[in-house]
């Protein structure tokens, strides 16, 4: 499982930001906030798309946005296959450095 710190908005409404931990398991993504879970989704359930200001998602209609510290990492882990230019760079050179062992 990876866990992430960030940052989240649903459709836009930056009014409404929640700060939010990110649980990764081989197959769901859950969301919670403290210790209240926020949702929990299968992976295959939900688009997603990686842009300069975070991850996009496409949940049960809504638009959420996700950024964290580490959006390249977590990118890597959901397997993220469709991202801007600048955040492919950085998620080839977190896999770059995760082969050579380099953390």
């Amino acid at each position: 499982m990876s866990r992430f710190e960030g940052a989240m908005t649903v459709n836009g409404d930056t009014a409404l930001q929640v700060n939010v931990t990110i649980d990764l398991t081989a197959d769901r993504i859950v969301l919670l906030t403290g210790d209240t879970i926020i949702g929990s989704w299968p992976i295959a359930s939900i688009g997603m798309r990686g842009e300069d200001d975070g991850i996009h998602f496409k949940i049960e209609g809504d638009h959420v946005l996700i950024h964290t510290d580490d959006d390249a990492g977590l990118g890597l882990a959901l397997g993220l296959s469709s991202a801007s230019p600048r955040l492919r760079r950085q998620m080839a050179t977190r896999r770059k450095r995760l082969t050579n062992g380099d953390f």
